[in-house]
């Protein structure tokens, strides 16, 4: 059994029922602009960020800087003086790029299934 329902996204469902068993399986696509992918940020260089993957060293993604794209690898080291925590970035790779490849980068991460096996695969950006 498949059904579709109609909406601003498409989903569909299959039901298998095998005995006692019921399998559902979902699939949700959803169309989203690439700028839609990025958190705000408040300070620093750029307007927003999307970070894809991140580990205790530093964290690799995307920056929009008055509208524009870069693709950015950030190096980060966090000390503790007294009560405060100082945490500071250096950039070892930046590049302006276009927006066709954030987006080709979104779909590899998406797509990555060996992702996470060092550091951290970020999934607190949509769709990922």
């Amino acid at each position: 059994m498949s059904t579709r329902r109609d909406s601003d996204e498409t989903v569909d469902i299959e039901i298998d029922i095998e005995g006692d068993t019921l399998e559902i399986e979902r699939e949700r696509i959803e169309n989203v602009r690439v700028d839609q992918l990025f958190q705000p940020v408040e300070s620093g260089r750029a307007d927003a960020r999307l970070q894809l993957w991140s580990d205790s060293a530093g964290w690799n993604g995307y920056e929009r800087r008055d509208g524009e794209f870069y693709h950015v690898n950030v190096l980060t080291e966090t000390t503790i003086k007294d009560d405060q925590v100082v945490v500071e970035s250096t950039y070892i790779h930046e590049e302006q790029v276009p927006p066709e490849d954030v987006a080709e980068s979104v779909r590899d991460h998406v797509l990555d299934r060996h992702a996470g096996a060092v550091g951290t695969f970020v999934r607190g950006c949509s769709p990922p």
